[in-house]
């Protein structure tokens, strides 16, 4: 039988929880999931002839990491992969007092997605020019009364903060097919598992390609399970069988001493 691979399929992440069902949450776009192991080994040596050769081998240590490759940059993965949170503002007006402006700077406000912009004794595109969308303020002249108060409206947004929260356990599931086997399905599920930091993250690009995110995830053993039953403590692999179905062809003679399930 052929046993080629060529796996397609969802990955999926939620919160790392025991005996409770969680909301699962699909991460988009992933173009490459692969299961690594490593281990530690020690050796006994033996003297033969002179010489030392390695006797028995022990390993001490067997571990392992999933590593995968995130093209979508949802709000819920960026927060998932910033140690971050998501972070909502409504829409709502504000008051800035700023001092020592000169001609030509540029200043930021604390609001991005502005309107209705107005400042003290200053006329619009003549001693100031806005950058409406992201909330900034080039200054055309210098401002002779300072002291003084800028106010706007903004509307409301989404964001996540960076770095600023603790690293949460995670599960995943992932649900595939074999291309190369007839679209055989395939099941992985990993109980527990621990996100590396993000080593980096594209923001301005020059290759053809979309930007994506290398990610790291450290197996970690669910003492909730047995380590000897089917399941085991890091997690399990399953291909899909179809049902089996029992055709009747007029020949078969029932003697109802066999029960059948349906």
């Amino acid at each position: 039988m052929d046993e080629y691979y060529y796996g397609q399929g969802k990955v999926y992440l939620a919160p790392y929880k025991t005996n409770a069902y969680v909301q699962w949450r699909w991460i988009g776009d992933v173009s490459s999931l692969k299961l690594n192991f490593e281990f530690e080994e020690k050796y006994s040596k033996r003297s033969i002839g002179g010489r030392l050769i390695n006797d028995k081998r022990f390993i001490t240590f067997i571990g392992g990491n999933i590593s995968a490759k995130w093209y979508e940059r949802s709000l819920e993965n960026l927060a998932l992969l910033l140690n971050s949170q998501q972070t909502t503002n409504k829409q709502s007006w504000q008051q800035e007092i700023v001092n020592n402006i000169q001609i030509g700077m540029t200043i930021p406000l604390m609001h991005q997605n502005i309107r209705n912009i107005t400042i003290e004794n200053l006329t619009n595109d003549i001693d100031y020019i806005v950058n409406y969308e992201f909330g900034s303020i080039l200054f055309l002249t210098t401002p002779i009364k300072q002291p003084f108060m800028i106010e706007y409206d903004y509307s409301g947004c989404t964001g996540v903060g960076i770095l600023n929260q603790q690293t949460t356990e995670l599960m995943l599931r992932y649900e595939g097919v074999n291309l190369a086997k007839n679209n055989e399905k395939v099941f992985i599920e990993l109980y527990r598992l621990s996100l590396d930091p993000v080593d980096a993250i594209n923001l301005i690009d020059s290759e053809s390609d979309f930007s994506n995110v290398e990610t790291v995830l450290q197996l970690l053993p669910d003492l909730t399970k047995s380590p000897k039953s089917d399941f085991g403590l890091f997690g399990r692999m399953v291909n899909l069988s179809e049902f089996k179905l029992i055709t009747y062809n007029g020949e078969i003679n029932h003697d109802g001493s066999h029960n059948y399930a349906y």
